[in-house]
């Protein structure tokens, strides 16, 4: 399939045309491969085609490692990780390895950690320490039996929904897809509607 073609149709659209709405800017060339910061090199995209657009990028330039990680840093978006992400957080794990940070990054991610508290005496979790509600009975947590009601369910849901944490249910006799697709659910029997 040529990759190419459709990522240069999609730029073309976008340089042609006005968004209403949400839109995101994306750099033609990528910064990665040289590209720069000029009006000419950024255009406006929907969500979904800025998706689409750096999935083509991966497969036109597979072995460009900058087009990866920012396929990934999209992936960390709430909701979209395990279902459009996996194939392509397996094919990054894999150009990772062998990659080494130098020594200058490891002590400034070092710095950077101590001053968040990780790895410090001040953190909560020290080496060897267990955990404090490790070994409990479930009749001692401050939840057992106790139920949410239906109205704090329908509140944790929407806010779950709102925030991206999980996709809406499929409509009926469907099912989500790879790439967030619906797909029509393959029936036993004909079914009567109506």
């Amino acid at each position: 399939m040529d990759y190419s073609r459709f990522y240069n149709a999609l730029m073309a659209k976008a340089s042609d045309r006005l968004i209403v709405g949400y839109a995101e800017k994306h750099h033609v060339v990528p910064r990665c491969m040289g590209g720069a910061n000029e009006k000419g090199n950024i255009v406006l995209l929907t969500a979904k085609e800025h998706f689409v657009a750096h999935k083509l990028l991966v497969r036109v330039y597979p072995d460009v490692r900058g087009l990866w990680l920012a396929l990934i840093a999209m992936g960390r978006i709430a909701g979209f990780k395990a279902r459009i992400f996996s194939s392509e957080r397996e094919r990054a794990a894999l150009s990772r390895r062998g990659f080494k940070y130098t020594e200058e990054s490891r002590q400034k991610m070092s710095v950077s950690a101590k001053a968040r508290g990780r790895n410090s005496p001040n953190t909560e979790f020290k080496k060897g320490q267990a955990v404090w509600n490790a070994g409990l009975p479930p009749e001692k947590s401050h939840r057992y039996g106790i139920a949410h009601s239906l109205d704090t369910k329908e509140k944790i849901s929407d806010s779950m929904l709102k925030s991206g944490v999980r996709p809406p249910a499929p409509p009926l006799g469907f099912r989500w897809g790879k790439g967030g697709v619906l797909i029509p659910k393959k029936l036993s029997q004909p079914q009567l509607v109506g």
